[in-house]
């Protein structure tokens, strides 16, 4: 799929529109994907940071596509390892997938979210059924 025909498709989903994302990179090892700052993803209003729920959804949607990328067709998610670094706050976000593993019942990708300094904030794997 080419990156236009990827960006449409993870703009299908409602939930996807809301986070406001953008991919920038696609290829058929690895995907980077952009969400912009919303004030209403802050679970924190003293620091102020981001849910984590929102992050975790961000690792999924990422592992997902990087599969997706690759020329393979998810049907779910199966599993899904989310690991917080640092608190996410008024930045936008840069979510790099990578396959790990492109399988006939399950593909795995790894991804990472790095903030506009390139500090790592969370990282995750997914498990992907076909």
């Amino acid at each position: 799929m080419t990156l236009e025909e990827l960006n449409r498709a993870l703009l299908v989903a409602p939930f996807h529109r809301w986070l406001n994302l953008r991919m920038v990179e696609a290829d058929a090892e690895h995907i980077l994907i952009e969400m912009p700052w919303r004030d209403e993803m802050i679970s924190n209003p003293t620091l102020p940071s981001m849910h984590g729920g929102i992050l975790a959804s961000l690792i999924d949607l990422t592992g997902f596509y990087a599969v997706l990328a690759s020329g393979n067709m998810c049907k779910s998610t199966a599993d899904l390892r989310v690991d917080y670094h640092r608190a996410a706050s008024r930045q936008t976000l840069h979510a790099e997938g990578r396959l790990i593993k492109a399988g006939k019942s399950l593909s795995v990708a790894d991804v990472r979210i790095h903030d506009e300094a390139g500090t790592l904030v969370a990282s995750g794997r997914g498990a992907y059924n076909m």
